[in-house]
């Protein structure tokens, strides 16, 4: 299968879930990440605004620590200061981003990456775009961790020479059967 073919597959899958199902997913989620040495070690953190019936891992946001959401600019990717009551904007890309603040990449030890399928030895299907492959190829010192459903995580991925790897894995909900 292609990337693009697996991409659609993954995509269409997880837009199958109901509402209530990524709720309890992401709850579930949110639970594991807290407990991560990843995350209890890390002060400045890099998440993502959930599309696409991703899990929300907003909720960490609770916590204390510095969080930042990434902004995209042409073919780049930045990360800004973010927290719950943030005015965020709809971007082209429609994803929810802050309005420009200070850039805060080199204060990040922690990088959440979405994922659309991943596999046990750290690669990892995104969208497409490169963005987050980009963006920890030029930061290769923080450390990356994708949170997925069970489903989500396969044998094998198709890779290419600018794919990045991710550091550890977190999975909820339904086990994974290649």
């Amino acid at each position: 299968m292609t990337k693009t073919e697996l991409r659609y597959t993954m995509l269409e899958k997880r837009m199958q879930l109901s509402k209530e199902t990524i709720e309890m997913y992401s709850k579930e989620a949110v639970k594991k990440i807290q407990k991560h040495p990843y995350y209890i070690h890390a002060n400045h953190i890099g998440i993502y605004h959930p599309i696409k019936n991703e899990l929300n891992i907003l909720d960490l946001t609770n916590d204390k620590k510095h969080f930042a959401l990434p902004v995209v600019h042409d073919d780049d990717m930045q990360y800004h200061p973010y927290h719950l009551e943030a005015d965020l904007v709809e971007s082209a890309l429609h994803i929810q981003e802050p309005i420009l603040d200070k850039i805060v990449d080199e204060t990040l030890d922690l990088l959440i990456v979405p994922a659309l399928a991943v596999t046990l030895d750290g690669d990892r299907l995104g969208y497409g775009k490169g963005f987050f492959d980009r963006f920890i190829e030029h930061h290769p010192t923080i450390k990356t961790l994708s949170v997925v459903i069970g489903f989500q995580v396969i044998k094998t991925l198709p890779q290419t020479l600018h794919d990045q790897k991710i550091d550890q894995i977190i999975i909820v909900g339904d086990t994974y059967d290649y």
